[in-house]
């Protein structure tokens, strides 16, 4: 028989368990998470190094939730014991969460398909079983879909997102392409392990003249990270290098070519900073989206599919005309609207979402993002 639930979430990360916690909150409203893996799959499986670049702190009594918590009387600063956490801490703080809340996780199980069912709500099928559910929540992020193919000859690239450790690159001469977040910590780390690095970005991202918001240029933790790697002597950074492809050298190692035709020689497989698939995990389902011109997902302002009402999308890939809530502080603001968007359309009672046991009431509920190049 096949089992039916209100809501359903797909994903159990950052959005996904932060969602669930917000439905939780609405009485008598019957919510499953599903996930993949594990709890925090994407963070597990960050490379060893990689930090947060927005700093955490147990702020919670000044009135100022953590940057990084997804329930708002949480701090990952509190329980991974540290400003700037790793992905497996940060992994066992989303589930810490979901156990001391009772949140009903289902992981290891994989949505393997999703249609729109004949009286209304969705089907999916499961690695499980079959479910049904009258509104569906996809939080499957960004960080396991790398884009593979952003120029020709990539394949022959590593991408950040393919990196355990950095340990496990040899130290000697590395090229990374790509100056964001990404780019900038894979020439770090490389650095940090005795490595000469040269950085090939299409523009500065750090300008000290620039905004401010990690959205639109490098974080500070980033910035100040990157000034020491360059302080060493062992960081050489190219700007405006559009690399269009890379080629074989026939006595071994790599040419990479910019568009303007410069070429530098790579003696082993460069490093890729280009980022992720626009939409990530969303294009599992991309029949059921409306697409914009950029490769980008419209959605209502509610967060809601415009092709397909009851399915809506929170995570990083999230955007609103030139508002982009590409971090956790930001995309967090959206889980009490969702919830109470829904229990509206239940004829629940959305009241604790507003109040003193709410998501984010005391805290504050800022939109406080603009456009950005995540």
């Amino acid at each position: 028989m096949m089992r039916h639930l209100d809501v359903v979430v797909v994903g159990a990360g950052a959005a996904g368990i932060g969602m669930g916690l917000a439905l939780q909150k609405v009485p008598q409203l019957r919510v499953g998470v599903l996930e993949a893996g594990r709890i925090g799959e994407s963070f597990s499986r960050w490379p060893a190094q990689t930090r947060f670049i927005t700093p955490s702190f147990h702020s919670n009594p000044f009135g100022l939730a953590d940057l990084n918590a997804v329930s708002a009387l949480s701090s990952p600063a509190i329980y991974a014991g540290t400003e700037h956490a790793d992905g497996a801490r940060y992994a066992d703080y989303l589930s810490f969460l979901a156990r001391e809340h009772d949140l009903p996780v289902v992981c290891n199980c994989k949505v393997e398909h999703v249609a729109k069912a004949a009286g209304g709500g969705f089907e999916l099928g499961t690695s499980q079983g079959p479910l049904h559910a009258s509104f569906l929540i996809w939080a499957t992020g960004e960080f396991q879909y790398p884009d593979l193919s952003p120029f020709p000859g990539a394949q022959w690239c590593r991408h950040y997102a393919q990196v355990t450790d950095w340990r496990d690159i040899a130290p000697g001469r590395h090229m990374v392409i790509g100056g964001y977040e990404s780019g900038v910590d894979a020439a770090v780390q490389l650095v940090r392990l005795g490595s000469d690095v040269c950085l090939l970005a299409r523009k500065s991202t750090w300008d000290p003249d620039g905004p401010y918001d990690p959205s639109l240029s490098l974080s500070p933790y980033s910035r100040q990270r990157l000034y020491e790697a360059v302080d060493t002597g062992r960081l050489d950074i190219v700007f405006g290098a559009d690399v269009v492809r890379i080629s074989k050298r026939a006595k071994g190692g790599f040419h990479i070519h910019a568009r303007d035709g410069r070429r530098w020689a790579a003696p082993s497989a460069p490093v890729l900073g280009t980022g992720f698939l626009k939409g990530g995990g969303a294009r599992q389902i991309a029949g059921l989206w409306e697409w914009n011109q950029d490769g980008r997902i419209v959605l209502t302002e509610a967060d809601e599919s415009t092709r397909t009402p009851g399915l809506f999308l929170v995570g990083p890939q999230l955007r609103h005309d030139q508002r982009i809530y590409c971090f956790i502080y930001k995309f967090r603001q959206r889980f009490a609207m969702i919830a109470q968007s829904i229990a509206q359309c239940l004829n629940l009672d959305p009241t604790a979402l507003r109040t003193g046991g709410g998501v984010w009431g005391p805290f504050g509920n800022s939109d406080c993002c603009e456009g950005c190049e995540c």
